[in-house]
Parts: C-alpha cells; sequence; structure tokens
C-alpha cells in the first residue's frame, strides 16, 4: 500500500493534466556550412648541420680547401648530419671538383655509392680549369694557377701582366696546384717582382697550399731551387707565419751563404674574397654565372628590370660558381623587393653548395631555390 500512498500523493485531478499539450513551433532549420579542414602546419625545415653552413660559408669567402676540410672532418668523424647527409657528401663532391682533386673524388664515390646505394655525381672534365687569367670589375684582375707550378706558367703570368696594367690588386689562387719546380717558382718571383715594383697590391689565395708543397721539397744545404726557397717566404708573409719565415730565412742563408731575408709586416687582411665578378644580364632575361663577388644592389638592377613587367621569373644560375656575403646581402635586398611586391622569383641550376649558402642567408624567405640534383 505504501507505493498507492505515493502514487495518490501525485494530483492528477488538476483540470487538464491529461490534455494533450499545444503544439510548440518547430525551431527554425539553421544550415550547416561544411567546415574547412584546418590547413595542415607548415612544414619545419630541419636546421642545417654546423659542418654544411660553415663549410658553405667557408667556400663563400674564397676559402675552398678550409671548406673541403670542414666537410671531410665531419664525415670521416661521423657527424650527425640528419637529413641533410647526402647534402653534405654533395657539397663535398663539389669542393673536390673545384680543387682538381680527381683521386680523392673517386675514392669518394666509392663511399657514397656504398653508404647511400645510389650512383655518385660524375667527374666533370669540363670543370678542369686551366691556369686562367681574367679582367674583372672593380680594378681587379684574378689568377687561377692550377696543376703543376712550372714554366708552362709563362703565358699565363704575362696575361696577368698586361690585366695588372689596369687594376689596382692582383689576386692569385693557388688551391689547385698540386707540384711546383724551380722554373715555374723562377717565372713567378720574376712576376711578383714587377707587380711590387709597378706598386701593385698583390693577394695570395691559399698562400699555405703551395708553401706546404714548396716546404716538403726544399733540402737546408742543398744549393738548388733558389727561386723556390724565395718563393716559400713569399708565400709565410702572405699567410702571415712569421715563426716559419724566420726558420726558412735562416735555412735559406746557410744554404746559399747569404744575409736571412728580413720579415715584411703586412696589412693584415680578413681572407680578401677573389675579385669582383658582376653579373651582366643577357638581352632576354638576367642569369647569374662565373663568381659573383662584391657586387652591389645596382648590379642587380636589371633583375628589377626584367620583374617590372611579369609575376614571375626563373633566374638561371647553373653557371654560378661562387657567391660571396657581400653580393648575396645586395641580392637579398633586391629579392625582398620584388617579394614585398608580390612578385615570385625562382633561382634554378644551383649546385649545392652555393644553394646551402644561400639557405644560410634565409634566401628561401624572399625566392625559391633549386638546386642541381646530386
Amino acid at each position: 500500500m505504501a507505493d498507492d500512498d505515493d502514487l495518490m500523493d501525485l494530483d492528477f485531478t488538476v483540470p487538464g493534466a491529461f490534455d494533450t499539450p499545444p503544439e510548440e513551433p518547430a525551431a527554425p532549420e539553421i544550415a550547416l556550412e561544411p567546415v574547412p579542414p584546418p590547413p595542415p602546419p607548415a612544414a619545419v625545415r630541419a636546421p642545417m648541420p654546423a659542418a654544411l653552413r660553415e663549410a658553405a660559408t667557408l667556400y663563400a669567402a674564397g676559402q675552398e680547401l678550409d671548406a673541403m676540410r670542414r666537410l671531410e672532418s665531419a664525415i670521416k668523424a661521423g657527424e650527425d648530419l640528419g637529413d641533410a647527409a647526402v647534402r653534405a657528401w654533395g657539397c663535398l663532391f663539389e669542393l673536390l671538383q673545384v680543387l682538381g682533386r680527381r683521386p680523392a673524388f673517386d675514392a669518394l664515390a666509392l663511399a657514397f655509392a656504398r653508404r647511400f646505394e645510389k650512383s655518385p655525381p660524375a667527374w666533370s672534365a669540363s670543370v678542369e680549369d686551366a691556369n686562367t687569367a681574367m679582367e674583372t670589375a672593380g680594378g681587379r684582375a684574378h689568377v687561377s694557377l692550377s696543376g703543376e707550378l712550372s714554366a708552362a706558367v709563362g703565358e699565363v703570368l704575362k696575361q696577368t701582366m698586361k690585366l695588372a696594367a689596369t687594376s689596382n690588386l692582383v689576386r692569385m689562387d693557388v688551391a689547385k696546384l698540386t707540384d711546383a719546380d724551380n722554373n715555374g717558382a723562377t717565372l713567378l718571383m720574376r712576376a711578383l717582382a714587377a707587380l711590387k715594383k709597378a706598386k701593385k697590391e698583390l693577394v695570395f689565395g691559399s698562400p699555405e697550399h703551395l708553401a706546404g708543397i714548396l716546404a716538403a721539397k726544399l733540402v737546408p744545404g742543398d744549393r738548388s731551387n733558389e727561386a723556390m726557397w724565395l718563393l716559400l717566404l713569399e708565400l709565410y708573409q702572405q699567410a702571415f707565419r712569421q715563426d716559419a719565415f724566420e726558420e726558412a730565412a735562416v735555412n735559406y742563408a746557410i744554404t746559399f751563404e747569404v744575409s736571412p731575408p728580413s720579415w715584411e709586416a703586412l696589412p693584415e687582411r680578413h681572407e680578401e674574397p677573389p675579385p669582383t665578378l658582376s653579373p651582366p644580364p643577357r638581352a632576354e632575361g638576367f642569369t647569374l654565372h662565373d663568381q659573383v663577388l662584391g657586387a652591389g644592389v645596382a648590379d642587380f638592377a636589371p633583375l628589377e628590370a626584367v620583374m617590372a613587367g611579369r609575376e614571375e621569373f626563373d633566374v638561371d644560375a647553373r653557371m654560378l660558381v661562387r657567391i660571396d656575403a657581400a653580393s648575396a646581402k645586395a641580392l637579398h635586398e633586391v629579392l625582398a623587393r620584388l617579394h614585398a611586391a608580390g612578385k615570385s622569383v625562382r633561382i634554378t641550376g644551383l649546385s649545392t653548395l652555393v644553394a646551402a649558402y644561400l639557405e644560410t642567408l634565409d634566401f628561401d624567405s624572399v625566392a625559391v631555390l633549386r638546386a642541381r640534383a646530386i
């Protein structure tokens, strides 16, 4: 009965308690538009390994040997190169090619094939430069010596003297030399004497490399190869190695029974880059080629002119060998202006090494970089 009493507590006799309640108006239908999926998160580029970043920067500054050694050390020591391992190896291939080191290139190719199970880059005979002397912008001349420093350098040194007549600075790169004899040293010392007499500034690129070749061939007490001794002393001066200079000067004096040469303090240089080579435009567009060094914003004005009537443009960089910090800064400034104006520039055909350097300078925020396949 307790249940009945509970039920009786509910007053069902209230008027209208059992009447059907009036229908409430239906709520208006709301059209639901499909919600677009959230955009995928922006791809986050992994930080460039220190070895690759440092090597690319050294190369841009004209320090090919140091760049090569940095990457060789990283690969041999097993540094963590992450996803950039193939790129780092590709940069080392390019450096060995630039320096003309075919045996090391071939050995690296075998190791690359075993490590990555893919075909390595091929040696390009067309890239093997002979001795060259070229006229450049900015009142400079650029001389590159390769192979053996022998009597064969006579022709390029003649060209150097002609270029020096209208140049205020001559840079002589010797990183590609693999050997030297007294005939070559004699010709080079004569050229250096003529440049000094004409009050032309001379800068050696990688002087310690050639100094090492000469030092290994010279024997104190052997009264031969005097020009090689004198060239060695000149190179130590250029490399600011006073201790090595003093030791070699004493050995030279004892060997030839003459007073030892004196150390001459040279103005300190901060690894001056090779000469200025501005990027001339082509009739139908704009290219980057050879060595773009010491260029300013004005040198890239033709690119802005090309972009005046278009929204996108490809800059052909297949023949670009190097771009230095000053030139890269100027180019970045121009590309940033174009990017802000809504224009798209793609730099195509970049070498692995140059592409890596441009990435370190945040170029991919103002242009699309396309490197050659490794």
